[in-house]
């Protein structure tokens, strides 16, 4: 007798199940994403049946209904489907822009992504602006550049990491300066910062933000660069942390009010202070916390993958439930993501999520 099909209601991949005539087959795999993902393991072959990624339960039960199928298991194998299919809408989406680009260049590191035109666009000064050859450099573009770039270990990428180091080096958020000190501890007591702890700016001739203070310790952590610069703006991130866990775009408290954290800023923030501030566990714990739970009922690829990568580089316990929601938020609207998105689902639907600190080739 044929066994009564058990619908699944997973939207984001191919479901394949055995027809009711032929034996069960047992192929196992040994992904480890899959076996901690507590998903079975059961590899089913579907004879004559294509059900399409949109397909909701109920549309997969009404399909396997028309083949006579009463009863078998759906076996949902989503990771690397989803993965593939990231991958492939990645080499097919025009850049239009550096984060487009550079987030890009990470996700197809091992799938013979070339370096150069990224290389072609830096500025004579070292840093990478927004858009190509538009505006001023940006600290947080340079960084994510430098990031992307660092597989790519010829001596032109040396070259350009070198001269890219040398200006995010130079570059300093303006409230380090004496004057702008004098004006913060004295004057502007709105803002609730330490003017001494300082980071860098998104632009030249501002003040420090978090964006940019993060991905700049992330690039250079990533590059085992020793920098006088990093040791302050570690400082800053965690002088500038949201009572309550987690970092806004800049300051934590405006005319007296908290302000909310944001996501991704806590994210960018959790992800460049992976090595731990000793002191500030109980905030990095509740910074932790408050990413987990704020994403929960999100369906936001962008800060989900962010969030799942800075779990992930803590270790913690919330990184693979929001990864699971990851995929399937992704899954679902993988034909409007632009291309800074799709890599970034790429990037932490790796088996391991990726966390900016990969060897080197």
């Amino acid at each position: 007798m044929p066994r009564q099909c058990d619908i699944g209601s997973h939207p984001a991949c191919v479901r394949r199940c055995v027809h009711p005539t032929q034996p069960w087959p047992r192929t196992r795999t040994t992904s480890p994403s899959l076996e901690t993902a507590g998903t079975s393991l059961d590899e089913c072959a579907l004879y004559g049946l294509v059900i399409p990624q949109s397909c909701d339960g109920q549309d997969i039960a009404r399909s396997l209904a028309r083949t006579g199928i009463i009863r078998t298991r759906i076996i949902v194998i989503s990771r690397v489907t989803i993965r593939r299919q990231v991958l492939q809408r990645l080499t097919t989406t025009a850049s239009r822009g550096i984060e487009d680009a550079a987030l890009g260049l990470m996700a197809l590191r091992n799938s013979g992504a070339d370096p150069r035109a990224l290389l072609d666009i830096q500025h004579r000064d070292g840093g990478w602006s927004a858009i190509p050859n538009v505006g001023p450099p940006s600290a947080f573009h340079t960084s994510l550049a430098l990031l992307a770039i660092r597989p790519f270990q010829t001596a032109s990428v040396r070259h350009a990491a070198g001269r890219a180091f040398d200006w995010l080096s130079e570059l300093r958020g303006v409230e380090s300066h004496w004057l702008w000190q004098w004006k913060f501890r004295l004057f502007d007591r709105q803002v609730r910062f330490d003017p001494l702890k300082s980071g860098w700016p998104w632009v030249p001739d501002t003040v420090s933000w978090v964006a940019p203070t993060a991905l700049s310790i992330l690039a250079f952590q990533a590059w085992c660069r020793e920098s006088p610069r990093t040791a302050p703006a570690i400082a800053m991130l965690l002088d500038r942390a949201c009572p309550q866990g987690g970092w806004n775009a800049g300051n934590s408290v405006v005319f007296g009010v908290d302000l909310d954290p944001h996501p991704d800023f806590t994210a960018m923030a959790l992800l460049a202070l992976r090595d731990g501030s000793p002191g500030y566990e109980a905030l990095l714990n509740r910074s932790l916390d408050y990413l987990k739970a704020r994403l929960e009922g999100s369906c936001s690829p962008y800060s989900l993958a962010w969030a799942v990568m800075a779990l992930s580089a803590h270790g913690h316990e919330g990184a693979h439930r929001l990864k699971n929601r990851l995929e399937r938020c992704a899954a679902a609207k993988l034909d409007q993501l632009p291309r800074h998105v799709l890599a970034l689902v790429s990037l932490a639907s790796e088996d391991i999520p990726f966390t900016f600190q990969e060897p080197s080739r």
